[in-house]
């Protein structure tokens, strides 16, 4: 009897290893996010699976003070190889300024800060709060770095910057 919860023991044991790693194969993905060649911090990069990437999963990051970002897939470092829609986007609004009573709501938050004339061609450039670039990427078999320059008009970049 002993024998055989010991077996059984064993067995749970080396199933429970080997089930550590769910999930497609991830390959390493890393690189640098700049704005008009210069670091971009605190930028959201977002690694959207192309419809013909089927095993593909969404991944992302957060840039660095260097723009330096690392690729995670469910909490795993990685992507899946294969076609990607790379999405960059960082706030406008320094999360600082919005009134505490504004924190759970992003949109009043939002018009507290810049105005209610935002959207009417009186606010800021982009009413969303945010600027956004895409980009178009392949992910080889073998990972490795994927650079990303968004490029701007200069008072966009120039609110962007004042923001970081």
């Amino acid at each position: 009897m002993t024998t055989w919860r010991g077996m059984t023991v064993a067995a749970m044991a080396a199933f429970a290893i080997g089930c550590g790693e769910s999930g497609p194969a991830l390959v390493p993905v890393s690189g640098v996010v700049t704005l008009n060649g210069k670091p971009f911090e605190g930028a959201v990069i977002t690694f959207h699976p192309d419809p013909s990437n089927k095993q593909g999963l969404p991944g992302e990051d957060m840039t660095g003070p260097s723009g330096n970002y690392k690729a995670m897939t469910k909490g795993r470092s990685g992507l899946v190889p294969g076609k990607y829609k790379v999405v960059v986007t960082k706030s406008l609004i320094d999360p600082k300024k919005i009134p505490e009573s504004f924190k759970d709501d992003p949109f009043m938050g939002q018009l507290s800060v810049q105005g209610p004339d935002v959207g009417l061609g009186k606010g800021k450039p982009d009413p969303s709060g945010e600027i956004e670039y895409r980009f178009d990427r392949e992910i080889p078999p073998e990972g490795g770095p994927q650079d990303f320059d968004a490029k701007v008009k200069t008072s966009v970049a120039a609110s962007a910057e004042k923001s970081s």
